[in-house]
């Protein structure tokens, strides 16, 4: 008869350890290395509305069709043509979580664009390295089969693109000219197990005027000036 209780009072602490356990499994899943904040420097550019989403809801999806993990930017405001660095932090859990970056982007530079880059790194301003080749940090590398896109309708502005590893060049169209918002700007991240934090960078470049149009600026400037006399 004590046999029979203890065998008993011994299946059933079995049995509740092995409920706990997968309640415990099932509550808090096996992760990839995930986004969990993000901070934004450059005092020329503003930034609004960044949407991170913690725990992702595809935990290391990296190449799963279907499984997709967005992180959101609405509106990426450009005073000056120069660089913002986004700095995103990473909680190390094994494994490689793939984000599908969705921008809108203002240009309100007072030049129109010509290209537009992006680049994978850690560190920001002046501090920025690139990330270094085979690190596990990248732009869906090595087959890029996810969607790169920077010519959304109607501008169409740079339908040509150069992804790499580490950096994605864009231009070949009619650019984004001044004063003017696009969107969406879309392509994905790959993130490793292994780091702590890692930067977006990314810069427009703007259209070089043509010697002629500089020459006849100046012309303008010269007979504004002897009128002026």
């Amino acid at each position: 008869m004590f046999f029979s209780v203890s065998y008993k009072k011994l299946t059933m602490r079995i049995a509740a350890t092995l409920l706990f356990a997968a309640i415990t499994l099932i509550g808090d899943p096996v992760q990839a290395g995930k986004i969990t904040g993000f901070a934004w420097t450059d005092g020329i550019v503003s930034i609004a509305g960044i949407a991170v989403t913690n725990p992702p809801p595809f935990p290391n999806n990296d190449d799963v069709v279907g499984e997709v993990n967005e992180l959101k930017v609405l509106q990426k405001d450009y005073k000056g043509v120069t660089f913002i660095d986004i700095e995103f932090t990473v909680m190390d859990s094994g494994g490689v979580t793939e984000y599908a970056i969705i921008e809108g982007v203002q240009n309100n530079t007072g030049l129109d664009w010509s290209s537009y880059h992006v680049q994978l790194g850690f560190g920001t301003g002046a501090d920025f390295v690139m990330s270094p080749s085979g690190d596990g940090l990248d732009f869906d590398a090595p087959f890029f089969d996810s969607i790169i896109s920077f010519d959304p309708a109607p501008l169409f502005s740079f339908p040509a693109v150069a992804p790499s590893e580490d950096v994605i060049d864009a231009d070949g169209g009619p650019g984004q000219p001044d004063f003017l918002y696009n969107e969406p700007f879309v392509f994905h991240i790959d993130v490793p197990d292994g780091i702590t934090s890692f930067t977006l960078r990314q810069f427009p470049v703007a259209v070089v005027p043509e010697p002629s149009s500089i020459a006849l600026l100046l012309l303008g400037l010269a007979s504004l000036k002897t009128i002026r006399r």
